[in-house]
């Protein structure tokens, strides 16, 4: 930084100066940290929710810093973004969402962010996408083999910004990808017995599971968490579970639905939890739980069914 002194005769200015010449180390110091935050800025991502903020810390490592516009824990149906969510955005480098209609606010938070610069990520682009009365199914991240592409998608937009990181942001999905085929292997081995058998469960957001290992999906209710199922959808579903004798009704949380609390009372199916991943308990944020853990306990909760 040069300073450059101007010499004058005048009192006021000499003033002036002295009062300047003391905040020098101030002024220094200040512009010192500046040219260290320059030289050591991350990649900022934002990202719709839990999942696509952990694939993306997992990929981008110590070149990324990651927020989640949908907090773990909150709801991602029916989200409306804040003026907060607008302004981080605006700052942002990534937007990384999932698509496939799970985020039907993304048209109206480009038109409100106006960033030409923010770059957009779908990373469903590409899947094979599942559609149910006409109604597209969001939840691809469920199949493990299509939560290792999104991981890819994200990685190849992490390195379409960062190049000279890609070697490490390619070393690093290449553990993770390693881990997918390792999930999906056993999903595979440990769902065999379960073939052809039904999965119950408290509302449409496992197809892609049950498709991917030969199950058959039952859901209570429809596609939307809040949305109620009919009375004449909960007696079709105590028919099914009591004429193939179906031990576990599974729910999201351990507050399930009334619809699911009613089967259980009427079919005496025990209650499981099945998570979606759409959030984190506090107790499972507490814990560092993440995607591998919480499907593996996914995984053990489904098997004992048909074990």
């Amino acid at each position: 930084m040069r300073i450059i002194v101007v010499i004058a005769n005048d009192s006021h200015y000499h003033l002036k100066m002295k009062k300047l010449l003391l905040y020098l180390p101030l002024i220094t110091l200040i512009l010192s940290g500046c040219n260290d935050s320059m030289t050591n800025d991350k990649i900022k991502i934002m990202t719709s929710f839990f999942v696509m903020e952990d694939f993306a810390r997992k990929v981008g490592g110590q070149y990324v810093d990651v927020q989640s516009i949908i907090p773990s824990g909150g709801e991602i149906h029916g989200y409306e973004p804040t003026t907060g969510d607008i302004v981080a955005l605006s700052e942002a480098d990534l937007f990384i969402y999932n698509g496939a209609g799970l985020e039907p606010f993304v048209e109206s938070l480009q038109q409100a962010v106006g960033n030409p610069e923010l770059q957009y990520i779908e990373t469903s682009q590409g899947l094979t996408l599942l559609n149910e009365d006409d109604h597209q199914d969001a939840h691809t991240w469920l199949s493990p083999l299509n939560a290792k592409k999104q991981m890819e998608n994200i990685k190849n937009a992490i390195v379409g910004i960062d190049a000279q990181n890609a070697a490490y942001y390619e070393e690093r999905y290449s553990v993770f990808a390693d881990k997918f085929d390792k999930l999906h292997e056993q999903y595979t081995v440990l769902l065999a017995p379960g073939a052809g058998n039904y999965l119950v469960t408290g509302h449409a957001a496992f197809g892609y599971l049950t498709d991917a290992y030969n199950l058959i999906a039952l859901p209570i209710g429809g596609h939307d968490s809040e949305q109620e199922p009919t009375q004449q959808d909960i007696a079709s579903v105590i028919d099914i579970v009591k004429e193939n004798d179906i031990r576990y009704v599974y729910a999201e949380s351990l507050n399930p639905s009334d619809a699911v609390l009613t089967i259980i009372a009427e079919t005496g199916a025990e209650l499981e939890i099945l998570s979606p991943l759409e959030g984190l308990t506090t107790a499972q944020i507490n814990s560092e739980e993440d995607y591998f853990s919480v499907m593996k306990d996914n995984l053990v909760a489904i098997a004992k069914g048909f074990i």
